[in-house]
């Protein structure tokens, strides 16, 4: 089959590393926002004890919050903290609260591991754990690489979006330090009615963004087309379809989508804070980004641990470019930092960088109170 859709067209004439590129029909895109209101009770994300009086005022602040989202075009890109940002965003869109506790609601009413670590899920299913049985089973397709626990979390991330995510997503092996040692892809389109919230995976100089699929049908403002994988969520083709420097993928492909909102981080990934022109050139290709929607970008900027020195290059990076091009910066960091107060680090991080659920969630719901729904008392 020739090459087919915006991303085909755009690789191809920049003479990059275009191998295949996939049929783009058979997802069935529906409109589930009347299913919004019916999961309407949220919790406060910054306590989990609160009188009847303050949970009737979050949960009606959490409604006007997702009634918000309707319109809204926001793409994140970066590495995993910003997965994280995105999956929290798009479990509060899809069901109307934020996924603070261990177990949260998924899928038809039932509840299951917090998505907003790898390791809840598969330790879920490593303790014989109950999870919907779409996750739990493999299905295996002739020529498709598995990905062992990872392909389990990445099926349920998207089984839980009710067949309102595409994730164009694989990942073989555990951590291993920096590199591109996993053949990862993780490329993630939610639609919702008028709302579209993506992620794009960027490792910074280790990994530009790439996909075994042209996710560019999905992404038209106006009439988004269905996708087919060629593989399972969680699976890989063994090639990839496209690859494309991070400015070119802004230039050519996330202009497309009309963002509302953009945001983009390298946090603890390699860069080259000194290279004063490549900054320069993203600069640049964020504000064009948005020049046709009228849209804002954002530089986010790394929550840390204080029990170590600063170790993401990101943060050494100036910032004055993104400014001058119009840029705003997303001070993540700073939230989180006013989230912790006295807590301990193990209480707010997972690991070396990522993020428990309570802060994640209040990072997601500040974001959105300051940049989409400014009016919303907190």
């Amino acid at each position: 089959m020739a090459p087919r859709g915006r991303l085909a067209a755009i690789v191809s004439a920049a003479v990059l590393t275009l191998q295949c590129v996939l049929p783009i029909r058979g997802l069935v895109l529906r409109d589930r926002n009347s299913s919004r209101a019916a999961a309407a009770n949220s919790s406060l994300v910054v306590s989990k004890n609160h009188t009847a009086a303050a949970s009737e005022n979050h949960t009606a602040r959490d409604r006007h919050l997702q009634s918000c989202l309707a319109g809204q075009r926001i793409v994140f890109i970066g590495p995993s903290t910003s997965k994280f940002d995105y999956i929290a965003l798009a479990y509060f869109a899809e069901y109307g609260r934020w996924p603070i506790e261990d177990q949260v609601v998924i899928s038809n009413g039932a509840t299951g591991p917090n998505p907003l670590y790898e390791w809840n899920v598969r330790n879920a299913l490593k303790a014989g754990q109950w999870l919907p049985p779409e996750i739990k089973t493999v299905n295996a397709v002739p020529g498709c690489i598995a990905g062992g626990g990872t392909e389990t979390f990445m099926r349920y991330t998207n089984h839980i979006m009710n067949a309102h995510e595409v994730c164009d997503c694989h990942q073989n092996g555990n951590w291993k330090g920096v590199g591109d040692w996993y053949n990862s892809t993780e490329n993630r389109v939610y639609l919702n009615g008028n709302t579209m919230l993506s992620y794009f995976q960027w490792f910074g100089d280790t990994v530009s963004p790439r996909g075994t699929i042209d996710m560019s049908p999905l992404l038209a403002p106006t009439t988004p087309q269905a996708v087919n994988l060629q593989c399972p969520v969680g699976q890989f083709p063994g090639k990839w379809a496209w690859t494309l420097p991070l400015t070119d993928f802004l230039n050519n492909v996330v202009k497309y989508t009309n963002p509302t909102h953009l945001i983009i981080s390298a946090a603890f990934w390699p860069t080259k804070p000194e290279d004063t022109a490549r900054w320069e050139a993203l600069a640049q290709a964020g504000a064009n980004a948005v020049s046709g929607s009228g849209g804002q970008v954002y530089w986010r900027t790394t929550p840390q641990r204080t029990d170590h020195a600063q170790t993401d290059p990101a943060s050494s990076v100036d910032t004055s470019p993104f400014v001058r091009h119009g840029w705003k910066i997303y001070d993540a960091r700073g939230i989180v930092s006013q989230f912790q107060g006295a807590r301990n680090n193990d209480e707010i991080f997972y690991d070396f960088t990522h993020l428990r659920p309570a802060p994640a969630s209040f990072l997601g719901q500040t974001w959105l109170q300051q940049n989409v729904c400014p009016a919303v008392a907190r």
